[in-house]
């Protein structure tokens, strides 16, 4: 029993400090800084984000510790629809504020990533401040 406790507190605390597999590796396209808690903000989006008619399945993804949060988008896997672009929002807590990093895949869908970022901030103004966002240079 006491075995299962070291091995279950081990994993639990790399899960903290580690990053989820299979996201998007490289420099953002878009980056901004939001007055929100990171949490509510990445809710929001998926919450949005599931509710457009697309043909991206969603999903949340969290550390342990509430600090990061990612927001993917992957293709469906039907076989009448063809594989598309991944997408991924990050979303970084940082104190008072929330760092929002958008990536998509070398032949990403832009269309969804301005949807996307559209829900960002829409998203940002019902969780946090009326002037919560701030653009940054990635």
């Amino acid at each position: 029993m006491k075995r299962l406790a070291v091995i279950g507190l081990a994993c639990l605390l790399t899960a903290c400090q580690s990053r989820p597999d299979n996201l998007l590796e490289g420099p953002p396209e878009q980056t901004a800084n939001f007055s929100t808690r990171a949490a509510d903000h990445s809710d929001c989006v998926y919450r949005f984000a599931e509710s457009t008619r697309s043909a991206y399945l969603f999903h949340i993804l969290g550390r342990a510790d509430n600090q990061e949060f990612w927001v993917t988008a992957t293709g469906s896997n039907a076989a009448t629809v063809p594989k598309l672009p991944k997408l991924e929002l990050h979303f970084i807590a940082q104190g008072e504020t929330t760092i929002v990093e958008l990536r998509h895949a070398a032949s990403g869908d832009h269309e969804l990533s301005a949807t996307l970022w559209g829900i960002v901030d829409r998203c940002a103004r019902q969780v946090g401040t009326p002037s919560a966002a701030t653009p940054t240079a990635p």
